[in-house]
């Protein structure tokens, strides 16, 4: 276990600007020790998933964790999703952040902050992940309407992001260590948090296509399970997800009461 802790360790790296921060991590991933957390003051090519260009203004927070011993993204999705959530609701209790699977964070049916993890292949043929992570600390409700899908902010700039960075750095390191020594509690307390069960969604899969239902649960294998209006379940592990407002209010407060 010593080991492990001794491994564990995070170390911040700050850059005042960069393209992205998941590609300064995949270039220098053979520099750059186990648990670098490298954070930037302004990203001029941030991209979610899908490409998507990410909004990157000062004063928000965009950085990505490389992580040497878990060679599954999806891990590495977990152990960035259940930080930042703790972080959150630590520095801005007052916002009432959620987890939606299979890893962005959204306040009622806005995002808050979005994941991108990717698998980096080494010289020596394994596989290390580096897991990129946009949270909105400082845009205004001016800004985030400009936004062409609903958005959130923590805080309105009352966040710094230094402070949440070394927050995240203390949070990633306990889910790390649980990663490596236990990946089925990992998966559980993220299966656990996640709160789209009971919510009527729309799962975008691409190439136009797309299905609604209602959420059943999260398998046992991190498959998004739905039913659709004939009452038949079927199990989705990607695809980009919408909520709708009323849905989620419903659905979080039946959870809250215990009937979810």
């Amino acid at each position: 276990m010593d080991d492990t802790l001794h491994h564990a360790d995070i170390t911040l790296y700050h850059l005042e600007e960069v393209d992205s921060t998941n590609n300064f991590v995949k270039q220098h991933v053979l520099e750059l020790p186990d648990g670098a957390l490298v954070y930037a003051d302004v990203q001029t090519a941030g991209r979610g998933r899908l490409d998507r260009r990410w909004v990157s203004m000062r004063g928000n927070f965009f950085g990505t964790l490389l992580m040497k011993k878990l060679p599954d993204p999806f891990l590495g999705t977990m152990v960035v999703s259940l930080a930042a959530l703790d972080v959150l609701r630590e520095l801005a209790p007052e916002v009432d952040v959620w987890l939606k699977w299979p890893n962005d964070l959204y306040v009622d049916d806005a995002k808050l902050a979005g994941i991108l993890s990717e698998s980096v292949l080494l010289p020596d043929k394994t596989r290390c992940i580096a897991v990129g992570l946009g949270v909105n600390l400082a845009l205004s409700p001016e800004q985030l309407s400009a936004i062409d899908k609903p958005a959130a902010s923590a805080g309105y700039g009352k966040i710094n992001p230094e402070k949440f960075a070394s927050k995240l750095a203390k949070s990633a390191k306990m889910y790390y260590i649980m990663g490596m020594s236990c990946s089925r509690d990992l998966f559980a307390l993220w299966q656990e948090r996640n709160e789209v069960v009971g919510m009527e969604l729309v799962l975008e899969m691409g190439g136009n296509k797309s299905v609604a239902g209602v959420v059943s649960r999260i398998g046992d294998d991190g498959a998004l399970i739905m039913r659709d209006a004939q009452g038949r379940e079927k199990s989705y592990y990607c695809g980009d997800v919408s909520v709708n407002r009323e849905s989620v209010r419903l659905a979080r407060a039946g959870r809250k009461s215990g009937m979810i």
